[in-house]
């Protein structure tokens, strides 16, 4: 039989199991996955769309039993595997994983049919044989009964401890939801959210791409460096919905038939939940930066089992209900969720901590090295040099050692120059490196990628139309950090605090750009590389580019520093106090408007809402042109601290420069500038010079940022509306900043509003 076969997985009675969980799914042709499709209301046409279905679904139970007797034939022939995943992607991958392990402890463990609570901690690889796994009971303590799962070599796999349920006393307690969730920018983009059993066969056969798209292909990697095949499924459907959930990471719900064995009602269930996590770890992308990926049950924190109705799960289908809590690359790709199984209403068990990582094949290097490119692959199809994973890496743990090939040497503090963190981190890959002559390395290129999303946070909470100029100067910069790592810089002055900071730049639009949903070339040169005692100060040339042409360029100029060195900074004034504009000018200033930014038009919202305090004054100003003071205090928890850098939290520049045009926005709208266009939207302006000066930082311990615009000049053109403005910060009473040639377009947005 030939065809695709791709529809609803049959229920009981020929009802789609979708259906009976209280989902309704249809799935267009593939490989078994697909969007959700609503409903139509009723046709004419209606009875010959039933009459397909019938026929469709009547197509694909016997080509899956097909499948199944032709996998069954050739494991009996003694081939000891199943079909490949573009031969046959219906086949059921091999019967194993966690399943088989808890299994194993069930059947030592008393009363595992009962109600109760188990804890699982995982300690080793989980066997790809499951028959030389056994079970030993490890006695009887506080918590209740323990046993001790080991593999064929007695090496402990997982250890389990059961206790009596205390129910009247446990509620299902939720964790802690953070004011601005961080939104996981998964690896590979696909527009299916929602797997049959079909696709969920072909995804645990390895045909990922055939499942997720082409974004997911490995093809030219050696069969050894394509991701393990995955164990039997026991899902039998799932919708995903990627940043969902109250923690806005991701929400799985899957359908699972009823269980048999009710000896084996809470291994199933955790087996269920830690499949879920899996299709959610392909549907991310997590796989792609590792040879011979493989998806294990994570060992760093153990996986609670609360089993509160156990017969309810024997004689009706059972809903996954997963609620990603974190998900994550370094040290490797992980997620963790939490997860509530239900069945025709009932709550059967809560699940806490439920986790799966992503390894490398056992032996196989991951560590980046010169000229040697990677499993990787970047947007222009080629191998990555360096990857997400090693970025992460760089970002968050050890540096010495993911970049020892390239001179990188042990530290004795971990506070060293660092990539961003987190939804600040705007670089994604590395696709070439070309080092310098030594000594100074001047000379040395490099060139990167950064898939911006779709809607990324900084875009939706600017207050502006586009790529604001805090994250274009977020792209521009980091590839400069990667640079001064790569070439040896960051490691010098081992003994002591080390870091990086931007001292002065400047950076000119080009053209008119959105680069949401594209992917966006970096491309740094070295052009000098000056070494001073206790300091490194380099100058470098960047381009920004969509599509192989040039949005964006300039030049930036930075050091690294020693703790002494740094602490030495006087500011732009040589640490005099040098008062705002509006606290010289003595009394209150006529016609000055101090309008509240968290009403009327808002110019930044979320993590962008950089203004507490303003003060506008209309044809003040060093050019007479018109004035704004912004006031907003430093918190310790501010969200950018722990993001940028790790060990090495610090304001960065960038936010300091949004504040202004932020500030020059909210004077251009109160002053009455931009009232004769309706519905202002405000971009910034092609070809116009941004330049700044940065001597000095803000810490957590500091108190305020205060910031000043002088509009120096207002052009009113054919369709546009320019405003140009210079500006300063300062550090509680310390000028640090200088923003000279602040430029923003401002045309009507009713024509655009209109056309959506």
């Amino acid at each position: 039989m030939t065809g695709s076969g791709t529809t609803d997985a049959l229920g009981f009675d020929g009802i789609p199991l979708a259906e009976l969980c209280g989902e309704t799914a249809v799935v267009p042709p593939g490989a078994g996955g697909g969007t959700a499709v609503p409903p139509e209301g009723p046709t004419p046409m209606e009875p010959a769309r039933r009459m397909a279905r019938q026929v469709q679904r009547a197509h694909a139970s016997v080509l899956a039993a097909h499948r199944a007797i032709s996998a069954r034939q050739a494991l009996l022939a003694g081939a000891g595997v199943f079909p490949g995943p573009r031969d046959d992607p219906g086949a059921r991958a091999r019967p194993d994983g966690p399943f088989a392990v808890l299994r194993v402890a069930a059947a030592r463990l008393p009363d595992a049919a009962a109600p109760g609570v188990y804890e699982v901690s995982w300690r080793g690889q989980v066997p790809a044989d499951p028959t030389g796994l056994h079970a030993r009971l490890a006695g009887s303590g506080a918590g209740g009964p323990s046993c001790l799962v080991l593999d064929s070599d007695r090496r402990i796999v997982a250890s389990i401890v059961r206790s009596a349920p205390d129910l009247p006393e446990r509620e299902p307690g939720r964790r802690h939801v953070p004011d601005v969730p961080a939104e996981f920018r998964p690896l590979a983009r696909t527009a299916v959210h929602r797997l049959s059993a079909q696709g969920l066969d072909a995804l645990a056969a390895g045909d990922i791409a055939g499942v997720f798209g082409d974004a997911f292909d490995q093809g030219g990697l050696e069969p050894e460096s394509l991701p393990e095949r995955g164990p039997a499924r026991l899902l039998e459907d799932i919708a995903i919905e990627p940043g969902g959930g109250p923690y806005g990471q991701g929400r799985l719900v899957a359908c699972a038939e009823a269980t048999r064995d009710t000896a084996s009602v809470w291994p199933r269930l955790a087996a269920g939940a830690t499949e879920a996590l899996r299709v959610y770890v392909f549907h991310q992308g997590l796989h792609l930066c590792l040879p011979g990926a493989r998806v294990v049950p994570s060992a760093d924190r153990p996986m609670t089992i609360e089993v509160l109705d156990p017969a309810a799960a024997h004689a009706n289908a059972l809903r996954f209900t997963v609620e990603v809590t974190g998900l994550g690359l370094a040290p490797r790709p992980y997620v963790v969720a939490d997860c509530e199984v239900t069945a025709a209403g009932r709550t059967v068990a809560r699940l806490r901590d439920v986790g799966v990582t992503v390894r490398e094949r056992p032996g196989a290097d991951v560590t980046p090295h010169p000229g040697r490119t990677g499993c990787r692959r970047s947007a222009s199809g080629g191998r990555a040099v360096l990857d997400e994973l090693h970025l992460a890496r760089m970002a968050e743990g050890d540096q010495a050692e993911v970049f020892a090939a390239y001179g990188a040497r042990p530290t004795a503090t971990p506070i060293r120059p660092r990539l961003p963190r987190g939804d600040l981190r705007m670089l994604d890959r590395c696709t070439r490196t070309e080092a310098g002559p030594a000594p100074d390395r001047a000379g040395s290129r490099l060139t990167a990628e950064y898939d911006v999303p779709a809607d990324p946070w900084y875009c939706r909470e600017s207050g502006a139309a586009g790529v604001p100029p805090f994250a274009l100067m977020e792209m521009a910069l980091q590839p400069l950090g990667l640079l001064g790592g790569l070439s040896g810089t960051a490691w010098k002055y081992p003994e002591q605090d080390f870091v990086c900071r931007n001292l002065d730049g400047r950076a000119t639009l080009l053209r008119e750009a959105d680069p949401r949903a594209m992917t966006v070339g970096q491309d740094v040169v070295l052009c000098s590389s000056v070494p001073l005692p206790g300091a490194v100060i380099q100058r470098c040339d960047f381009e920004l580019s969509t599509g192989g042409a040039a949005f964006c360029a300039g030049e930036a100029t930075h050091g690294y520093f020693t703790a002494e060195v740094l602490a030495a900074q006087q500011g732009l004034d040589g640490g005099r106090y040098v008062a705002p504009w509006l606290e010289r000018r003595p009394g209150r200033l006529a016609g000055a408007l101090r309008p509240d930014p968290r009403h009327g038009p808002r110019v930044g919202t979320g993590r962008l809402a950089l203004l507490d305090d303003v003060v506008v004054v209309p044809g003040g100003g060093d050019h007479g042109a018109g004035y704004v003071w912004c006031d907003k205090p430093v918190r310790d928890d501010d969200w950018f601290f722990d993001q940028h850098f790790a060990h090495d939290p610090v304001l960065p520049g960038s936010v300091g420069v949004q504040m202004l045009f932020q500030a020059v926005q909210a004077c251009a709208v109160h002053t009455g500038l931009v009232d004769h266009l309706p519905s202002p939207r405000f971009t910034l302006a092609v070809g116009e010079e941004l330049r700044w000066s940065y001597r000095g930082q803000i810490l957590r311990h500091h108190r305020r940022v205060r910031g000043e615009a002088h509009l120096r000049e207002v052009r009113r053109e054919h369709d546009r509306l320019l405003v140009l403005a210079d500006g300063s910060v300062w550090r509680d009473d310390l000028r640090i900043y200088q923003v000279d040639n602040i430029a923003l377009a401002v045309r009507s947005g009713a024509g655009r509003e209109a056309a959506r």
